[in-house]
């Protein structure tokens, strides 16, 4: 399928990936509240929760935006939050997961 982002993550992950994005997606509702309103506690939580927790489930896209949006919040700045949380919307939607066995 076109526009797919196909992201490799260890197998022992597959149990629990499905609950860990559709929180991942509740959050997104809740992050794009929280722009349209300004709020930017909330902005700051959310991003950080990314940030603490995409690169441990092997998707290292939500890490970085999770920082970006972190680091404005803290900032009191709004530019370019909603670019990163439409960026955001972008890859949950388009993610494709593929489990692979990783050995180290």
């Amino acid at each position: 399928m076109k526009d797919r982002i196909v992201i490799q993550v260890d197998e022992d992950l597959e149990a629990i990936m499905p609950r860990y994005l559709e929180i991942r997606q509740k959050e997104l509702a809740e992050l794009e509240e929280a722009v349209d309103q300004k709020n930017f506690e909330t902005i700051r939580l959310l991003g950080h929760r990314l940030k603490g927790t995409g690169s441990s489930y092997g998707l290292d896209e939500l890490t970085r935006l999770g920082t970006l949006i972190e680091d404005k919040a803290m900032d009191e700045d709004m530019s370019e939050v909603p670019e990163h949380t439409a960026g955001l919307r972008y890859f949950l939607e388009h993610l494709d997961i593929e489990y692979v066995e990783i050995t180290e």
